[in-house]
C-alpha cells in the first residue's frame, strides 16, 4: 500500500454497523452467497454491542402465519403519515417469523404464558400488529446473533472506526477505511459490496451515545442521496434519570399533567390524550412550555402496587441493573411525580435506497435505520424493520458476486483516505470537539428548533451551525481517540445542516415535523420524500413522490391499547 502501513482485509461483503440491520445484513448475506462467501462486519466500538438495538428491550414485530399483514401494512403506513416504502415493509413482515424461528434456534427465549403461549404484546401507535420480546432484552439478542455469525465463519471486527469509502475512480464503491478507535492502526477492507448500517443520529443524546450516523454522512459523500432528514424522533425526556419504559408506564396507567396539576394531552389529543403517539405528546408538551405551564411530569402514581415489581424488571436485562442501583429511589420516586421535558433524540434521516436497499452508487447498500424506508419509531417496529431489511440488503449484496470484480487497491486513493483520516492529528492540541459538540446539541435539541419549528427559528439555528462549523476548523486531536470523536463531531454537523434545510423546505406538518406556520398535513404536495443530494453548488432538496402500490396512505381508525395491554399483564382495566 505506498506509504500507507496498516491492516489490510480482503472480503466480498463488508458490513458496516453491529446493531440489528447490520447482523441481520451480515447473516443473510452468509446465508445467501455463494459457497465460500467471505462477510466482514466492522464496528466502531464492539458488534453486538453497540447502538440502538443492544440497549433497548428489542421488541419485535412478528406476523405470525394467520395474522393479517396486509391489515399491519396498512396501520403501518398510516401511522407513518405515508412516509414509508410499502414494499420493503410488507416483505420484512412477511419474512418476520421466519426470522423469528431463526432467533429461538440461536437460544433466544421469548416470553410465554402460564398454558405455553407466546406473549404478543400491542404497542402504542398501532392496532392489531403485535410485538414480542426476547428474554434479556437488546443486550441478550444482539449478542446472540454476534454468536450467530461467528458460528457460520462471518469475520467480526470491533473497534475500527470507518473514516472514508473506497470508489478507486470507478464509479463503483470498493471496500472502506478506517482506524482502530484504541490503537490508531489504519485499516483498509476491499469489498465487492458494501451495506452501511450505522444507525440513525442521536447527537450523543441519551442512553445510546454512540449513534452518530457516520456512515449515512460517508455514504452521502461517496455519491447516495439522504431523505427523511427533516423528521426525527421526538420524545419526552427526564433530566434525572433515562427512562426507556414510557410505553409501558402509559399503558399501565401514568398520566402526563402540568404545574397547574392538569392531564394536559386530552386537550390536544382528544381521542387519545396520553396514549397519543410520542411525537405529539413531545409537540403538546413543548406547546405547554411556550405557555409557561412548566414543569411537565410524568405522574405515574396511578401505576397499581401489584405491577410495580414487574414494571422494574420489564424484561430489559440493562433497565432492571440501574433501577437496582437506585434502590428504593426508583420505587418512591419514579412512581409518583417526575420532570419531564420535550427532547428531540435522534434523526430519522438515512440513505435513499430502492426496495432492494441498493442505493444509486453501485457496490453501496443501506440497512438499518441508515436506510429510509420509513419515517417513524414505533415500539416494535424499530426493531423489526432493522431485521427485515437488514435480511434484505444482505441478500442483494450477493445477488450479483459473480459478475462482479474483484476490486483492486487504487494506492493514491488509499493514501489521500489515510492523510485526510489523520490531518487532525496534532500530539500538542488539547481535546475540544465535546465543546463543539455541546454547542450543537444546544441548538439542534431547543423545543424552538427540532420540535415546534418556524422559517425564523431556522434560519437562526442555520447561523449558529455556521458559526460552529467556522470555530470547529480550527481544533486538532491530540489522540486516536479523541480523533475518532472529532470526526463524528464533524458528521454531526453536516447532519444539521440537512436536518435544518429538509425542515424549512417541507411546508407543512407530519409526523415528528411540526411547523407552527403550516399546521396541517398536505397529502397533495407533500406526500413526498425530501430527498438531499450533492451538487456543484452544494446540497439539493427535492420532492420525490412516494409510491403507493399496496395500499392508501391516508389515516386509519385505532384502538386504544391501555386496557388490553393490562389485561395481558394482570392489572384491573
Amino acid at each position: 500500500m505506498s506509504k500507507v502501513e496498516g491492516v489490510l482485509i480482503d472480503t466480498d461483503v463488508l458490513v458496516i454497523g453491529g446493531g440489528a440491520g447490520g447482523l441481520l445484513a451480515a447473516l443473510s448475506a452468509k446465508r445467501h452467497g455463494p459457497p465460500g462467501t467471505r462477510v466482514t462486519i466492522v464496528d466502531s466500538w464492539m458488534v453486538g454491542r453497540t447502538g440502538h438495538t443492544a440497549f433497548s428491550n428489542a421488541w419485535t414485530i412478528v406476523a405470525f402465519p394467520d395474522d393479517d399483514i396486509d391489515g399491519i401494512l396498512r396501520e403501518i403506513v398510516a401511522g407513518n403519515d405515508g412516509i414509508a416504502d410499502q414494499v420493503m415493509v410488507r416483505e420484512s413482515l412477511a419474512d418476520s417469523y421466519a426470522r423469528f424461528k431463526d432467533f429461538e434456534a440461536m437460544g433466544m427465549v421469548f416470553s410465554r404464558d402460564e398454558q405455553g403461549a407466546y406473549k404478543r404484546r400491542p404497542t402504542r401507535g398501532l392496532d392489531i400488529a403485535r410485538v414480542l420480546y426476547p428474554e434479556g432484552g437488546g443486550l441478550e439478542f444482539s449478542w446472540k446473533l454476534r454468536l450467530a455469525l461467528e458460528r457460520e465463519g462471518v469475520q467480526i471486527v470491533d473497534r475500527v472506526f470507518v473514516t472514508g469509502l473506497m470508489g478507486g475512480g470507478t464509479g463503483r464503491i470498493t471496500g472502506a477505511t478506517g482506524v482502530n478507535s484504541r490503537t490508531g492502526a489504519f485499516h483498509v477492507i476491499k469489498a465487492r459490496s458494501t451495506i452501511v448500517a450505522t444507525n440513525a443520529i442521536t447527537f450523543r443524546s441519551g442512553f445510546v451515545r454512540d449513534i452518530t450516523g457516520t456512515g449515512t454522512l460517508l455514504a452521502y459523500k461517496a455519491g447516495a442521496a439522504l431523505r427523511n432528514a427533516e423528521f426525527s424522533y421526538v420524545r419526552p425526556g427526564t433530566p434525572k434519570f433515562y427512562f426507556e419504559g414510557i410505553t409501558f408506564a402509559i399503558q399501565e396507567g401514568a398520566r402526563w399533567t402540568n404545574a397547574k396539576g392538569e392531564a394536559f394531552m386530552a386537550g390536544y389529543e382528544p381521542e387519545w390524550a396520553d396514549e397519543a403517539d410520542v411525537p405529539r405528546i413531545a409537540r403538546a408538551m413543548a406547546i405547554e412550555h411556550m405557555k409557561g405551564n412548566t414543569p411537565l411530569y410524568l405522574d405515574m402514581s396511578g401505576i397499581p402496587e401489584h405491577l410495580r415489581d414487574y414494571f422494574i424488571q420489564s424484561k430489559v436485562q440493562w433497565m432492571d441493573n440501574f433501577f437496582r442501583k437506585l434502590g428504593e429511589e426508583a420505587k418512591t420516586d419514579m412512581f409518583g411525580k417526575t420532570p419531564y421535558y420535550a427532547m428531540n433524540q435522534m434523526t430519522k434521516m438515512g440513505v435513499r435506497t430502492g426496495s432492494d436497499c441498493r442505493s444509486d452508487v453501485p457496490g453501496l447498500l443501506a440497512a438499518g435505520l441508515a436506510q429510509a424506508g420509513c419515517a417513524n419509531h414505533f415500539a416494535g417496529f424499530h426493531i423489526g424493520l432493522c431485521v427485515g431489511n437488514g435480511w434484505i440488503a444482505g441478500r442483494s449484496a450477493v445477488q450479483d458476486l459473480d459478475s462482479t470484480p474483484v476490486p483492486k487497491l487504487d494506492t493514491a486513493e488509499v493514501q489521500a483516505l489515510h492523510d485526510e483520516a489523520n490531518a487532525p492529528l496534532d500530539t500538542s492540541s488539547k481535546a475540544e470537539s465535546d465543546r463543539i459538540l455541546r454547542d450543537l446539541q444546544t441548538v439542534m435539541f431547543s423545543w424552538d428548533t427540532g420540535i415546534l419549528k418556524s422559517p425564523g427559528r431556522l434560519q437562526a439555528a442555520f447561523e449558529k451551525i455556521e458559526a460552529l462549523e467556522d470555530d470547529f476548523k480550527t481544533i486538532s486531536a491530540p489522540h486516536t481517540h479523541e480523533l475518532v470523536r472529532l470526526k463524528e463531531t464533524e458528521a454531526m454537523l453536516l447532519a444539521a445542516r440537512f436536518i435544518l434545510g429538509a425542515s424549512l423546505y417541507r411546508t407543512e406538518s407530519r409526523l415528528s415535523h411540526f411547523r407552527d406556520d403550516y399546521e396541517a398535513r398536505d397529502d397533495d404536495n407533500w406526500l413526498v420524500w425530501v430527498d438531499i443530494s450533492e451538487t456543484a453548488n452544494g446540497p439539493s432538496f427535492v420532492k420525490t413522490p412516494i409510491p403507493t402500490p399496496l395500499c392508501s396512505a391516508g389515516p386509519l381508525k385505532r384502538r386504544p391499547t391501555r386496557l388490553a395491554v393490562r389485561a395481558a399483564v394482570g392489572g384491573a382495566g
